[in-house]
């Protein structure tokens, strides 16, 4: 079990939050808290003082921070808002003729969901549940009416599936059957997604979409601890720049310049090389680790300006 807590809010007698992450609003923000969210066996529980609305995203928002928004929004509402991972195109004609029938009949459908070799050809969306699909849809071509191989791998691949929370939700249309018989295999399957829609209606909602989670669990850990550990052998995890450090560095174009500032809450005082947090210095270097590089705004443009050196409050 891991008690998380954001330790981001709102400042005493402010109403916003300020939207400045740390390291999660770093390019590979995201993949830290992918960690921490797939470490527990059992349970999370999450203490925070903010909403999900009280983290503003759009267009150039860091993926960390949108993650974060998302999370927050989940461990809110228990449902998924937004299940894109591990798409890929159709791999068949077979497979975009199914789907463009669905969708021409208002479903909501998305192709080859999963990873590590567990895509599910067809996951269609259930239209009364924002994040829970309804059903997984296999299109099976006609190479598995000759292999027996392939038939018993895609048993066990099934099973697997169901494990993972799809029993029940998982439809199998051969493509000779479709051929042959098109109108019958479409009213089968549309009969099947109507009953699925009616049982899901008296089902309490699940805590959680067991496949998305469990499916893409190994990869999100392999990747995420791949870049957390070459940042931590090089940086240290938890180095980079917050308000209250003071931070050495220097322009890319004039490294011998070295320069050395702290950055507060409070005014700037120039003359003691203290800038507020909202200066284009500071906004430049907050959330940079040592050794990153970040981007300064000046009337002519961006300039590039790197951390050499951090130090917190309290350490010597």
């Amino acid at each position: 079990m891991i008690f998380i807590s954001t330790t981001f809010g709102k400042a005493p007698e402010t109403t916003k939050v300020r939207q400045n992450f740390g390291p999660i609003s770093r390019p590979a923000g995201w993949r830290r808290l992918n960690v921490l969210f797939t470490r527990a066996r059992k349970r999370i529980e999450l203490f925070t003082s903010m909403f999900p609305e009280d983290v503003i995203v759009d267009e150039t928002t860091p993926a960390g921070t949108k993650a974060l928004r998302e999370y927050l929004d989940y461990a809110k509402t228990g449902v998924l808002s937004s299940i894109e991972a591990g798409q890929r195109e159709p791999e068949s004609d077979f497979e975009i003729a199914v789907g463009n029938m669905l969708k021409v009949r208002g479903y909501d459908i998305v192709p080859q969901l999963g990873v590590a070799g567990f895509f599910i050809d067809i996951a269609v969306r259930n239209p009364d549940r924002r994040g829970e699909f309804l059903a997984g849809i296999e299109c099976d071509g006609a190479s598995y009416h000759s292999s027996g191989s392939a038939r018993d791998r895609d048993r066990i691949r099934q099973e697997i599936l169901e494990s993972l929370g799809w029993k029940g939700r998982i439809f199998r249309i051969w493509s000779t059957d479709w051929f042959y018989e098109p109108n019958r295999e479409i009213e089968r399957l549309l009969s099947f997604l109507e009953e699925r829609q009616r049982v899901s209606r008296n089902e309490p909602i699940p805590e959680r979409d067991e496949f998305f989670e469990k499916v893409i669990e190994t990869k999100i850990q392999e990747s995420a601890e791949e870049s957390i550990l070459h940042e931590a052998e090089t940086y240290g995890v938890d180095l980079f720049v917050e308000v209250g450090d003071q931070v050495t560095y220097c322009f890319v174009d004039k490294p011998e310049e070295k320069r050395t500032i702290k950055i507060v809450e409070s005014e700037s005082k120039p003359l003691l090389h203290i800038v507020n947090e909202r200066t284009p210095v500071a906004i430049a270097l907050l959330g940079l680790a040592p050794g990153e590089e970040g981007a300064f705004g000046t009337p002519n443009g961006k300039r590039p300006i790197r951390v050499l050196k951090i130090q917190r409050q309290g350490e010597e």
